[in-house]
């Protein structure tokens, strides 16, 4: 099966910014125990302007995907859980409000030896051992520093036909054992 790291677009450059997010509870380290610890749902603010970007994903505090993808991760993962970040702008009058997911994804050790990693730990160039991936549809990768999701190429897909955007799609290398 084909992955592929999704990231947020680099050419986005006034990405929404949920405010007094509390780093240390939405973080993608997080034990399964400390996310179900989350409340369920919160109310967060934003400051609104028309040039203001919001993609389907988010990578700050943590890991955070629309309303809209959040129902396609459903569709390919029925028994995946979220956690609601309802998003209301700073001005009274603007009625846009905008709701995001804190989904639980597991993290998976799928490293392959050939991943190079800069001497400040973060990776290179990413290499994922192909059977310890279980066919999952989106997971993230264990043991870097960094955040990396990947999803499959049938998930990539379906993202890219449901008009998802602001995000990079990176084919991931392989290898077989």
């Amino acid at each position: 099966m084909k992955y592929f790291m999704v990231s947020q677009d680099k050419a986005l450059s006034n990405v929404i910014a949920p405010e007094k997010l509390d780093s240390s509870l939405y973080r993608d380290g997080a034990s399964k125990k400390e996310f179900d610890g989350v409340q369920s749902m919160i109310v967060t603010y934003f400051d609104n302007s028309q040039e203001l970007e919001k993609p389907d994903i988010l990578y700050t505090p943590a890991f955070l995907v629309s309303d809209k993808l959040k129902k396609l991760l459903r569709a390919f993962d029925p028994k995946m859980k979220c956690k609601g970040i309802r998003c209301y702008p700073h001005e009274v009058e603007d009625p846009e409000a905008l709701l995001y997911w804190w989904p639980w994804i597991p993290r998976v050790k799928c490293l392959s030896e050939q991943t190079a990693k800069y001497p400040t730990g973060l990776v290179e160039h990413l290499v994922v051992v192909e059977s310890r991936l279980q066919d999952r549809p989106m997971l993230m990768v264990d043991g870097t520093i960094e955040t990396i999701v990947l999803v499959s190429l049938e998930l990539a897909e379906a993202m890219l036909r449901h008009g998802l955007w602001g995000m990079d799609y990176t084919p991931v290398d392989m290898e077989r054992r």
